[in-house]
């Protein structure tokens, strides 16, 4: 990896076990959830489609596209994210 990539991996594996805990990113929050539900739905059509998540994070978003049926491969530089976000698929099976 080069050192951009580098740094912004590490930056974020800082960040992971702590990420979700802010209001607007771990979607904890119904009224934020289904705010985000609501825009995500406004931008891709109804039918199931494969949604590439590039910088899945904790995979929140990639988890409520998901829920409404879609098909999605997160992926995302920071190790820790990615291992978060795997946590959040097993957790919501």
């Amino acid at each position: 990896m080069c050192d951009l990539a580098t740094a912004v991996a590490e930056y974020w594996d800082a960040a992971a076990l702590t990420f979700d805990a802010e209001p607007d990113h771990g979607l904890r929050a119904e009224h934020t959830r289904a705010a985000w539900a609501r825009r995500l739905a406004s931008w891709l059509p109804p039918g199931p489609v494969d949604v590439l998540d590039i910088g899945c994070g904790t995979g929140s978003l990639s988890l409520l596209l998901a829920e409404a049926g879609h098909r999605v491969t997160g992926v995302d530089l920071a190790p820790r994210m990615v291992e978060r976000a795997r946590g959040s698929w097993l957790r919501s099976i």
